[in-house]
């Protein structure tokens, strides 16, 4: 009972100062909520003082030629002038003609701290501790993978992740038919002929080096014919690490001891997001969501008609405990990020705070305008069902995470803070210059 009231009482001091004029003191309360969390600045990351490894990949992240067709390359779903993702609700295919169930999820800070899952449902996973992958290819998976050459050149999710796009066909592979890569009798042999298209290319440019030419220079050690798809991958991870670290906002300013980095109202806002609002249950640590926690938040369900279903992490992991659960992603630079959730189902963060501040109203009422919908190449459906819309939401009450309340009842002020904070104080002007050039 006393430590009820204890909590109580610390619980309304906390809310008495966010609306204080006393400035000290809201710094000093935020600051040590902030410490309870365990929230601390992040800090660039070394040069990787493998250069040509960094400049090879950097190369190979905006190189066509890795699609079966030669159409789209990283670049395409991964632009930092669209938020380091693609801008739509669901990516498009690689002959644009169709959609994938999924967008493409933002690299900001893709390669700081632990993260060991990847893709929205983490079906590329990598174990640390005994340096093992999970991945939906079972050559490179456990203590003795059949396809060990391409796992020794791999070392974190980011690189292993990178090699699943170039051979899924409506990502970039194309359809079988269209090009040798997609006629490849299995996943090994696609990476083999995408290897092989590399090596065998001769730049047009005399100033710029071939591949084979880069790739003996960020490998020394290996000769060129044992170059395979991991060591494109663990190029193209290095690049990623190295070029899109955000460290610049306000609130990673304010975290390192500036008190006036952030505004009065972002600092409400902050209150909100570790209070009331209760954000700070899922989008943890420093960069608020570190891609390792998977949760089900209710998100409505909507894609190419006929609908099927998008059960995320449940079907990577044969659990209908966990369906609908998708990886919580950072919220740094999350102003640059729209549409929100794994399908994009929210234009704005405002409507994102009124789907968290009464998420069955929500899920049961949400549509697609007409002008939406005419900006995709396929007709789409929403799941309306009331059996499926029920598994939905129960799937957020599920514990395997921290429950989400059904209400909020967050007030009108409440919500403009939370805004305020999300949309202003977690971003970096290094990117917003760039995307809003």
């Amino acid at each position: 009972m006393k430590k009820n009231i204890l909590l109580t009482l610390g619980f309304s001091f906390f809310w008495q100062a966010a609306y204080s004029e006393d400035k000290s003191a809201v710094d000093y309360i935020l600051r040590k909520r902030l410490e309870f969390y365990n929230i601390r600045p992040l800090k660039n990351l070394p040069l990787n003082t493998n250069r040509p490894q960094v400049e090879l990949g950097k190369r190979l992240f905006s190189e066509k030629k890795m699609s079966g067709n030669r159409r789209i390359a990283c670049l395409t779903c991964h632009n930092p002038k669209t938020g380091t993702g693609d801008a739509f609700p669901m990516s498009q295919t690689e002959n644009g003609k169709g959609i994938l169930k999924r967008n493409s999820p933002a690299l900001f800070n893709i390669g700081m701290s632990d993260k060991s899952f990847m893709f929205w449902d983490g079906r590329v996973h990598y174990d640390f501790k005994n340096k093992t992958f999970t991945t939906p290819e079972m050559a490179l998976n456990g203590v003795n993978p059949k396809a060990k050459e391409i796992t020794s050149a791999l070392t974190s999710a980011l690189s292993a992740q990178a090699i699943f796009p170039l051979v899924t066909h409506n990502e970039m592979l194309g359809e079988k038919g269209e090009n040798e890569i997609a006629d490849a009798k299995d996943n090994l042999q696609a990476w083999d002929r995408i290897v092989v298209r590399l090596k065998q290319d001769m730049s047009q440019n005399s100033q710029s080096k071939s591949y084979s030419q880069l790739f003996m220079q960020a490998y020394p050690n290996t000769p060129i014919e044992k170059i395979n798809i991991g060591h494109v991958a663990e190029s193209i991870a290095a690049f990623e690490r190295e070029e899109f670290q955000s460290t610049g906002s306000p609130f990673q300013r304010y975290l390192k001891g500036d008190n006036q980095a952030m505004s009065h109202d972002q600092k409400q806002g902050l209150f909100v997001f570790l209070g009331n609002g209760r954000c700070i249950n899922c989008h943890q640590g420093s960069e608020l969501g570190n891609n390792n926690l998977f949760a089900s938040v209710g998100a409505p369900q909507w894609g190419e008609a006929p609908l099927i279903l998008d059960k995320g992490r449940g079907d990577v992991v044969n659990e209908s405990k966990r369906n609908f659960f998708f990886r919580v992603p950072s919220l740094l630079n999350v102003s640059l990020t729209a549409p929100y959730m794994h399908n994009g189902a929210f234009q704005t963060l405002r409507a994102v705070i009124n789907h968290y501040d009464h998420i069955s109203d929500s899920l049961n009422n949400f549509e697609v305008s007409n002008e939406r919908r005419n900006t995709l190449p396929v007709k789409v459906a929403i799941e309306k069902g009331p059996l499926q819309l029920d598994n939905i939401w129960l799937s957020s009450q599920s514990g395997l995470t921290p429950k989400l309340k059904n209400r909020l009842l967050l007030t009108p002020i409440d919500k403009d803070k939370l805004e305020i904070f999300l949309k202003e104080a977690l971003t970096d002007s290094k990117w917003s210059k760039l995307k809003f050039k």
